[in-house]
């Protein structure tokens, strides 16, 4: 197996469960999941150093960098093209209450109904949440991949046998 297959496994998993969630009728907030894009985030920017090392022992830490880049670049495109999908189309109305919350708050501080609405609908929707989502998870998965390489070049290749 290598990071990529792993990562879009990975993805499918995550977009699966979310349907699978939707549809038994449990009701998420869409930042609800977040924990769970982080940590297969995690897990598919480990592996994908591990997978390249086990390959090849010799491949070096910028490979191992590029390795990780590509997974979290994968996971964070997937997640974000199933996001917007998802809001535009299969739960459209997930900020509605949340938006008319915002909304009431504005209206009580005095601001106008129509432009506070305009504004809080133009802010918080599935387009803005799926760029916010690809971003986030590709900013995790950078950060992750940036540590995880540093782990797996200077202290795991030495009990893999290659001396680097």
């Amino acid at each position: 197996m290598s990071g990529i297959s792993l990562t879009f496994l990975l993805a499918l998993l995550a977009i699966t469960v979310r349907m699978a969630l939707h549809f038994s009728g449990v009701v998420m907030a869409p930042f609800d999941f977040a924990l769970a894009h982080l940590l297969f985030i995690v897990v598919a920017t480990w592996f994908s150093g591990h997978f390249l090392l086990r390959r090849d022992p010799s491949r070096g830490f910028g490979e191992l960098m590029r390795a990780g880049f590509q997974s979290a670049m994968l996971y964070a495109a997937l997640l974000a093209i199933f996001t917007w999908f998802f809001y535009k189309w299969i739960e459209p109305d997930a900020f509605s209450a949340y938006n008319e919350r915002l909304v009431q708050g504005f209206i009580a501080q005095g601001h106008p109904a129509a432009e506070a609405r305009r504004k809080v609908e133009g802010l918080y929707n599935g387009l803005n949440y799926s760029v916010l989502s690809f971003f986030g998870l590709l900013m995790a998965g950078a950060l992750n991949t940036v540590v995880f390489a540093l782990v797996h070049h200077k202290l795991l290749r030495r009990f893999r046998g290659s001396g680097q």
